[in-house]
């Protein structure tokens, strides 16, 4: 398989607008020659996103049926997005120049101009994809994924033709409304459109939590002796800004595991790490760090959700700290992520933090007050002294934190 060959079925497939019959919805199922099954959704009939999906196996169809399930979104900005970037799938896309690597933008137009073609239009320039959990979308590298490509280009350009004038349904494509439902099955021998049957599409994925064993002794020593200080709401989240350690490599989307105290809105601070899941000894490692840090550690952790709980479980219980997953709001955590979300998506998030902080602290009674970490108090009487706040401000938090 050549990069060339991909572009002659990306055109082939193009000519025979297979999105203009069928809504990303209506799937269809294809066995590659790898003896894979591959699902095939279809984008472009709303004039917007165009391209062609292929979701290989049970596990790639999986985070097909979760994206699109709108019952799991909650609304959470850092939750919602972590659900559109767990999608598993090969993708031939259609786009504008701007859209591409310079590469890429070279490489089409050279294959463009040796075979006659025209590039025109507002999605005029194909671009080969490989979307991974926790990726930016990258190129397509390995000859495993091109020949899966190509042979759903192939497939999907057989369709068009054999569907013609007709509707998808005379074929069995029917829009997906639910799992379990059977949806037609086709291959391609010998360059014709083999229709096979039907298959059963794959059931919705459940969220598995592998629990992490804390192994590091020394580390759980250390924090077990500390004092106890305080409720703290926990949640392992994925950011939305995407980090590139390898230009060959696609940019990930790190992992923060966010700890704040109930009473202070005090978020512990904790370094970024590439994946908590697939490195969770790492990030236990410096989830105890950041408490020898404090000089103390928690009386108690809420978890917002079972993945967390499944990390920080043996650790906590070892280290003689209560945990447990909460099933009611966490109002401290939800203004932490706020807080962030805004910092990482607006110029002033810095400014709109900080008064945050200081309405928080105006607003705690004295036993509250008495839970603020030390580095955080001491960090505000180093702003107080910079003259950072306006005169009353400055005066009125210098009494809030007078013995702390």
């Amino acid at each position: 398989m050549t990069r060339d060959k991909l572009y002659e079925a990306a055109f082939r497939y193009k000519k025979a607008g297979l999105w203009k019959k069928l809504w990303d919805s209506e799937v269809l199922a294809v066995r590659l020659q790898s003896g894979e099954i591959g699902y095939i959704s279809i984008m472009g009939r709303n004039g917007e996103y165009n391209a062609l999906g292929l979701y290989i196996g049970e596990e790639g169809f999986g985070s097909y049926l979760l994206m699109t399930d709108m019952s799991v979104y909650s609304g959470s900005e850092f939750r919602d997005r972590e659900l559109l970037l767990r999608q598993k799938c090969l993708q031939a896309a259609f786009e504008g120049k701007e859209e591409l690597l310079p590469e890429e933008v070279e490489e089409v137009r050279a294959y463009a101009k040796k075979n006659g073609i025209r590039l025109s239009g507002r999605n005029a320039f194909p671009q080969f994809l490989k979307y991974e959990p926790g990726r930016q979308p990258w190129k397509v590298q390995t000859q495993a994924d091109m020949n899966a490509l190509y042979e759903a280009m192939e497939a999907a350009a057989l369709l068009a033709d054999a569907l013609g004038g007709r509707r998808p349904n005379v074929l069995g494509i029917l829009p997906l409304e639910r799992a379990g439902e059977e949806i037609p099955l086709f291959s391609v021998d010998k360059g014709k459109l083999v229709q096979e049957g039907f298959i059963t599409i794959p059931d919705m994925p459940e969220e598995k939590c592998a629990y992490v064993k804390a192994e590091n002794e020394i580390a759980i020593a250390s924090v077990k002796k500390m004092p106890k200080r305080g409720v703290w709401e926990a949640e392992l989240v994925m950011l939305p800004e995407a980090v590139q350690d390898d230009p060959e490599e696609a940019p990930y989307y790190p992992r923060l595991l966010m700890l704040v105290e109930s009473k202070s809105h005090y978020m512990l601070p904790e370094p970024l790490m590439e994946c908590g899941e697939t490195n969770p000894r790492a990030m236990l490692q410096a989830f105890a760090d950041a408490w020898k840090s404090e000089k103390a550690c928690p009386k108690e952790i809420q978890c917002r959700d079972e993945r967390t709980y499944a990390l920080l479980k043996d650790f906590c219980e070892k280290a003689g700290v209560k945990i447990g997953v909460h099933k009611g709001a966490l109002p401290a955590l939800d203004d932490a992520q706020d807080s962030l979300w805004n910092r990482m998506s607006e110029d002033n998030g810095a400014e709109v933090t900080m008064e945050h902080l200081v309405d928080t602290i105006f607003s705690m009674d004295d036993e509250a007050l008495q839970l603020l970490p030390k580095p955080l108090v001491e960090q505000l009487r180093q702003l107080i002294a910079q003259d950072v706040f306006p005169e009353e401000i400055a005066a009125e938090l210098q009494i809030r934190l007078k013995g702390l």
